[in-house]
């Protein structure tokens, strides 16, 4: 196995970090406190949220954003950042949207097609 460069001494270090130790905490803390505030909410305002957070993120991820856009769509830039598994949901989204726009553009180029060979 060979060593690690620079780069990957410098992200070992900060990963055995104190710091970063106790970012990580911050960072469970805070998903759990959300998650209590999220399932002290009534009905109603879970329904609320859940419509306006599919709603801002669809939007947004329909129109090509990236991560950083999806974080202003939200209005959460640039705390976003750390919002867990925030990343992982753009990137779902972003790329069911490219696939159903790469579909829908070799069906517009095949009925283009079609035309100009009639």
């Amino acid at each position: 196995m060979t060593e690690p460069n620079e780069l990957g001494k410098a992200l070992q270090e900060w990963w055995d970090s104190d710091a970063c130790k106790q970012m990580q905490k911050a960072n469970q803390e805070a998903k759990q406190r959300a998650v209590g505030k999220y399932f002290m909410l009534s009905e109603e305002d879970k329904l609320d949220m859940v419509q306006a957070i599919c709603y801002i993120m669809c939007k947004a991820e329909s129109e090509g954003t990236s991560h950083r856009g999806l974080q202003d769509a939200l209005g959460i830039y640039p705390a976003g950042f750390w919002v867990d598994h925030l990343m992982e949901v753009h990137n779902s989204l972003w790329s069911y949207y490219h696939d159903k726009k790469a579909e829908k553009d070799l069906r517009d180029d095949l009925d283009a097609l079609e035309d100009f060979i009639k």
